[in-house]
């Protein structure tokens, strides 16, 4: 606690720096061409429609075949649709789940007519269970990605939507919450950098240390291991052309403590034996940068606990288990001289 007291100076200058790292990212962004992202991004809960062939994704959802399909935004005053390609993504959920996660490819043609980017590749995080229950996990999911967008502009920006997914041969409908996640090759652009696909085990004197460790940070925070940074998994490292250092854009928090779901086992990998237990995955060799990371973490703690507290679409049950969880984090974090 003393320890981190004394750096009281590097968290208000750190705070500084990472709220100018997510104006640079948005600046960025209103310098390139707008992408059909950009176009249905907004606070409020977006509202689209899915039309496909639900026999046939469930019968393909092992293979990475696509079929066509469309997708619409539901207005106030119209419906804009949009043809795309779908297919299942993912390994454990698109075998388990009762709706698999799902890859949306837009037709650039269409796109390039509108004036919009090229970029064309969404993610779409669905419903595990088709209940209340999967509701929430998504809600949750949704939470930790604007908790990291708030800790770094070098994030995934994502979209909450309510998904009416139709099926185009018998016209059933069902509508559940979903979370549309940003083209890669646009949120490359945004951080100033290109995404290396094939960075497997780089040394870690070619990342930005900083964020190395407020990575490694977030994850500990919301109790994930699933990542790996030397194997690539569930993450995105770009090269920033003005550093020509990588930096890590996470995505994938469902096996998380924060979400909590109950399809998630606990990682055995490090000895834990209960889904909320922590490992913190860091760099043993960073410690001026673990440093840094905590004070932006210290600095943000209010306005990410702001952001649950708003989030009333959640119950009230699960904002204060959430709030609760980030506490025990917050207890370990200004008890422990090293993690």
């Amino acid at each position: 606690m003393k320890a981190l007291l004394k750096n009281v100076v590097m968290v208000v200058l750190l705070s500084a720096l990472g709220m100018s790292q997510a104006y640079a990212a948005d600046s960025a962004a209103t310098t390139m061409t707008p992408s059909v992202f950009d176009q249905f991004n907004q606070e409020q809960i977006l509202k689209v429609e899915l039309k496909l062939d639900m026999e046939a994704l469930h019968a393909n959802k092992k293979s990475n075949e696509y079929q066509k399909a469309k997708f619409s935004i539901i207005g106030i005053n119209n419906i804009e649709t949009y043809s795309v390609k779908v297919r299942a993504r993912g390994r454990f959920r698109r075998v388990k789940s009762e709706m698999p996660p799902l890859k949306l490819k837009f037709s650039k043609k269409e796109l390039i007519a509108q004036g919009l980017s090229e970029d064309n590749d969404y993610k779409l995080v669905t419903h595990f269970y088709d209940s209340k229950q999967g509701d929430d996990a998504v809600l949750r999911e949704y939470l930790a990605y604007k908790l990291y967008n708030q800790l770094s502009g070098q994030s995934f920006r994502v979209q909450l939507a309510e998904v009416t997914y139709i099926d185009k041969n018998t016209n059933e409908a069902n509508t559940r919450y979903g979370i549309l996640i940003e083209d890669s090759d646009q949120m490359a652009s945004r951080v100033g950098g290109q995404i290396c696909e094939d960075c497997f085990n780089r040394p870690e004197a070619e990342y930005d240390a900083t964020n190395l460790q407020l990575h490694a940070l977030f994850q500990y925070m919301i109790g994930n291991t699933d990542w790996s940074l030397k194997m690539n998994r569930n993450l995105k490292l770009v090269k920033v052309e003005t550093t020509g250092k990588y930096v890590t854009v996470p995505y994938d928090f469902d096996f998380s403590g924060f979400v909590n779901a109950n399809y998630a086992v606990p990682n055995k990998d490090y000895q834990l034996t209960t889904l909320r237990d922590r490992a913190f995955l860091g760099s043993a060799n960073m410690p001026k940068a673990l440093m840094a990371a905590k004070g932006m973490m210290i600095a943000k703690r209010a306005a990410m606990e702001k952001t649950i507290k708003d989030f009333t679409i959640m119950s009230r049950k699960s904002r204060k288990d959430l709030l609760e969880y980030m506490d025990s984090f917050y207890t370990a974090l200004e008890t422990q001289q090293e993690l």
